[in-house]
């Protein structure tokens, strides 16, 4: 009996101890989520994940083997194999109610056109209510890209700071007016919630999700083995000041035809109007209700957008680019190119000008 009872007291302890090793397992890991889609970007998807992969090697090197470490896992609704956008397979976990996740990524999505956009997010109810149940549960949601649209679609955001791609700007608005949209930066923080512009900006925000799991060390060296720039923190450098703005507006038309024609010159509204044939306060009423500013705003924004262009192709001086565009005065040229664009006309040749080949 007693060996009987010692066996069978062995086991136990065996047993129990294998669920301890497994808890502390479980413990000892930050479990991420990647919530894959149908026409989702692979690039995004799983490059989110390899930035993971990487930092679990500088987490081994640094604290060894029973350093906290991430763990991910690619899941869906339905958890069925997920078409990316590329083509690509993507083999997935299906959504369990009862699992808990510490971080869930939302990776941006293929963009077809406004109507196929939103035919895909309409159909995201199930996605939504487990996004919010894992928020709710204290995980933290990322979310990249379009893929902003999704967590805006749970409600989540509203009344919180969010960013997006820059080129969905209106849409996003119209859709989620409640949402606090700031396109200036790269990457926007709010309860829990991390919002990354255009598609690349996944860099960034897998970095400072390390940087929030891991500490500021081991994201630092995660992003230079991988070249990742940390500095850059702000869209504005990227946003066109030009929108593509569509309007049937004949006179505002000839106006802007006008505008781009003699953009180099010094103008004057009560010029334009004389060559349009109509009152200054009707040309800008009208210019605004078509283009959202006024006319001279418009010149600016023409001239600035000529001197990106110069400054990212050519190898002339501030000097000569300012003149060109149509500033007699570098220095006024130069303060206003740093307020619309973020950096100074030399900080953005520096950065953005295309070398030609030898």
């Amino acid at each position: 009996m007693r060996d009987g009872s010692s066996v069978e007291s062995r086991l136990c302890r065996v047993e129990w101890q294998n669920r301890l090793s497994l808890c502390e397992f479980r413990h000892a890991m930050v479990h991420a989520a990647i919530l894959t889609l149908d026409e989702c970007y692979a690039s995004s998807a799983g490059g989110f994940a390899d930035i993971l992969q990487v930092a679990n090697a500088h987490l081994r090197r640094q604290q060894g083997a029973a350093a906290v470490q991430f763990a991910w896992r690619f899941v869906s609704l339905a958890g069925k194999p997920v078409t990316a956008s590329n083509g690509l397979q993507l083999q997935t976990h299906a959504l369990a109610p009862h699992e808990r996740y510490d971080l869930v990524f939302i990776p941006s999505l293929h963009y077809g056109g406004r109507r196929r956009f939103e035919q895909i997010l309409d159909r995201q109810a199930g996605a939504c209510a487990w996004l919010l149940a894992q928020w709710q549960a204290g995980a933290w949601i990322a979310a990249n890209c379009t893929g902003t649209f999704i967590l805006a679609q749970t409600g989540l955001l509203d009344g919180r700071t969010a960013t997006t791609t820059w080129w969905l700007e209106r849409q996003f608005r119209a859709r989620y007016p409640d949402v606090d949209l700031q396109l200036r930066p790269v990457i926007t923080e709010s309860d829990r919630m991390l919002c990354a512009g255009a598609s690349a900006s996944y860099l960034l925000q897998a970095i400072r999700i390390v940087e929030r799991f891991a500490g500021q060390a081991i994201a630092a060296q995660t992003a230079k083995s991988l070249l990742i720039d940390v500095s850059q923190t702000s869209q504005v450098p990227y946003l066109p000041l030009l929108a593509e703005r569509m309007h049937s507006d004949s006179l505002v038309q000839r106006a802007q035809h006008w505008l781009q024609s003699n953009m180099t010159r010094e103008l004057r509204i009560s010029e334009l109007a004389a060559a349009l044939a109509t009152s200054e306060r009707t040309l800008i009423r009208r210019f605004r209700a078509a283009l959202d500013q006024a006319p001279l705003a418009y010149v600016q924004d023409l001239r600035l957008e000529a001197a990106r262009a110069l400054l990212e192709t050519g190898d002339q001086g501030i000097d000569a680019i300012a003149g060109q565009v149509g500033y007699r005065d570098t220095s006024s040229f130069s303060r206003l190119f740093r307020q619309r664009i973020g950096m100074s006309p030399g900080a953005y040749r520096n950065r953005f000008q295309v070398n030609s080949a030898p």
